[in-house]
């Protein structure tokens, strides 16, 4: 195990912190239900991804999610100069989908518009921007994060 400075280990506390709060948010924001997040971070060195599962709108952090930890990681990365993209893709219970997503920068979500979601979604889905949307497929205006 590698020994860090205490003040590090502090710094590390308080963005992972910042971090879930974040994803807190996002889960409220979302609602009741399954919610699919993914967070596409662009560094100079390349784009990382990660993507988890949690149940809205309070994800259960008693049950170990190495899923969530990833994205969480991914999202501290925002405090460094880099640019992540936040999606939410929730499941609703009649069977539809509902998208939406927020431009993350310093651990600070700007919420997106169904435009630009739509675009966010394409580019995730590896998508033309003039293909249909899927059957059931809502993409909306992201809210605002408290």
């Amino acid at each position: 195990m590698t020994d860090f400075p205490v003040s590090d280990l502090s710094t590390a506390r308080v963005l992972a912190r910042r971090s879930m709060t974040l994803v807190r948010s996002v889960a409220r924001a979302a609602g009741e239900g399954l919610h699919h997040l993914t967070v596409a971070l662009v560094t100079a060195e390349g784009v990382g991804e990660a993507q988890c599962l949690i149940t809205g709108p309070v994800p259960d952090e008693d049950d170990p999610n190495d899923l969530l930890v990833a994205v969480a990681f991914l999202l501290v990365g925002t405090t460094m100069g880099a640019k992540a993209m936040l999606a939410a893709r929730t499941m609703e219970p009649a069977g539809g989908v509902r998208f939406m997503s927020w431009m993350v920068s310093d651990l600070a979500a700007h919420p997106a518009t169904a435009e630009q979601s739509h675009v966010a979604y394409c580019i995730a889905e590896d998508r033309d921007l003039w293909d249909p949307l899927p059957a059931g497929l809502t993409i909306v205006d992201a809210p605002a994060l408290i």
